[in-house]
């Protein structure tokens, strides 16, 4: 093997390994260390970059947390099968391909959770970003083994105001998750404070 192709090699593995490392085998996306490593990098550019220019006119870059976990996920791998829950997991991560921009961060957080990191979005815009992926979660049919099925998903929103570390950000967006969750379910709430 010549020195090129040893490199080619190299880079290949390395891509490789990269991508057992930072992204979700099942869904292709994100995992969640992919996830906090690339909204970190955000989060510290909206809350400790700020430019000599956008601290003497107080801009402030908004960004918001999008928490959501599929709704009575169990019920799905108990009535149809666990190939059907990886399914339904799929199609989360085809639609969030489909509704957020390239510049939006998103992860499969962890069993049927997702995260979502909306850079320049209000609590008010990421809102209606989440309900349009609570539409489009909702309304895709999946079909396993001949049975047709749905899911429907709960969202929490939290917008920074100057908090301390995005971890921070993301367990209210989760503590409003649970607000959802307690109204019935396949909803967005964004998160009150409590």
């Amino acid at each position: 093997m010549t020195r090129n192709q040893n490199i080619v090699a190299l880079e290949n593995e390395l891509a490789r390994l990269t991508k057992l490392v930072y992204y979700d085998e099942l869904t292709g996306i994100l995992n969640r260390r992919g996830f906090l490593e690339e909204a970190e990098k955000q989060f510290r550019g909206i809350s400790f970059g700020k430019t000599p220019l956008e601290r003497r006119v107080g801009i402030q870059i908004p960004l918001s947390i999008v928490y959501i976990d599929l709704d009575d996920f169990k019920k799905i791998n108990d009535s149809f099968g666990h190939d059907a829950g990886d399914l339904a997991l799929q199609n989360v991560a085809v639609v969030l391909r489909e509704q957020l921009r390239a510049s939006d961060v998103f992860a499969r957080w962890g069993g049927e959770e997702f995260v979502v990191a909306l850079v320049g979005a209000s609590a008010e815009s990421a809102r209606i970003a989440a309900e349009k992926i609570r539409q489009g979660i909702e309304s895709r049919e999946m079909k396993f083994e001949g049975k047709n099925f749905h899911v429907t998903a709960s969202f929490g929103i939290k917008a920074y105001q100057k908090e301390k570390s995005l971890t921070g950000i993301i367990a209210s967006a989760d503590k409003a998750m649970y607000s959802a969750k307690r109204l019935g379910k396949n909803r967005v709430v964004i998160f009150d404070g409590k």
